[in-house]
């Protein structure tokens, strides 16, 4: 009870964190591509956000690092990419978290839906010298309607996050915590969990196959969990008029340029979301998107 705060959500759990913490000159290193929300929170309140990059595991664990007071950081499942970072970079990351003074903020986003092997040790497990602060949701496993969160960390911290809590909510409704309680302890939450999986893990497949044979000119990266597929277009794309072409298709996208913190973001990559979306739905899905995108490609030699 100490060490934990339940929130309306991951959202509001950052939210809380970044009023606690985070000043105008306070230094915070975010991913680039990463999460919205969380750049959009940190940002209304340091001026000096620190864009940090990924790679196919993760948040890169190098010098860009020195300087961040604060680093946010989703390990499980990076949003938007879904990659997951290793078990050795986690653990160089926390060294140099230590080494180099910063806290990191650990969203353990759709840790949960995980597709393929056994889960990594999140970085608050691993960690052995108080420098992470651990943020998870209960929200995309049951439903986004369900606003329960929570912020794991010292005692300290979650007393002073209580209190800025009460100003503005004096704590989430009970009964959704009652609920959720009894879904828990019945066990009916890890027979979901086990059903999702199997479920995304199937669509996934038909997803990147599809990708494969109707649009064999992008780049998808590998699912590994969660629910959605990042996909890097042609140089020429522009993901943004694609999504208005497919939109009138009946297919939606999401574009990238959202996730890049730059004045002039790539405007080539887009997000797939699959969690909603019958299996017998992907491949015309995708035959759909690759006539839209097909449409909008330059004559040859242009």
């Amino acid at each position: 009870n100490e060490e934990i705060i339940i929130t309306v959500g991951a959202q509001q759990a950052l939210y809380l964190l970044a009023d606690l913490l985070v000043s105008s000159d306070t230094p915070v290193g975010l991913e680039s591509p990463g999460y919205p929300d969380a750049r959009n929170i940190f940002s209304s309140r340091s001026k000096r956000i620190v864009n940090l990059p990924i790679d196919e595991g993760g948040l890169q664990v190098n010098d860009a690092l020195y300087g961040c007071d604060y680093i946010y950081v989703t390990p499980s499942h990076q949003c938007p990419t879904t990659v997951t970072m290793p078990i050795e970079r986690r653990h160089a990351l926390l060294e140099m978290a230590e080494k180099a003074d910063f806290v990191l903020i650990e969203d353990d986003y759709e840790s949960e839906n995980r597709l393929h092997g056994d889960p990594l040790p999140t970085l608050k497990s691993l960690d052995r010298s108080d420098r992470v602060i651990y943020v998870g949701s209960l929200s995309k496993s049951i439903a986004p309607g369900l606003r329960l969160g929570y912020v794991v960390g010292p005692a300290e911290l979650i007393t002073e996050l209580r209190g800025i809590r009460r100003l503005n909510l004096r704590h989430p409704t009970v009964y959704m915590q009652r609920a959720f309680a009894l879904f828990l302890s019945l066990g009916h939450h890890d027979a979901l969990l086990r059903r999702l999986s199997a479920v995304y893990r199937q669509r996934a497949q038909l997803l990147i196959d599809a990708l494969k044979e109707h649009l064999p000119e992008v780049q998808a990266t590998p699912v590994s969990g969660g629910a959605s597929c990042w996909v890097r277009g042609p140089d020429w794309l522009d993901a943004a008029e694609l999504a208005r072409s497919a939109a009138e298709l009946g297919v939606l996208i999401e574009p990238g340029s959202v996730f890049f913190n730059q004045d002039t973001p790539p405007a080539n990559y887009f997000r797939l979301g699959f969690s909603s979306i019958d299996d017998e739905q992907v491949a015309p899905g995708i035959a759909l998107l690759a006539q839209a995108l097909r449409a909008l490609a330059p004559p040859p030699n242009t």
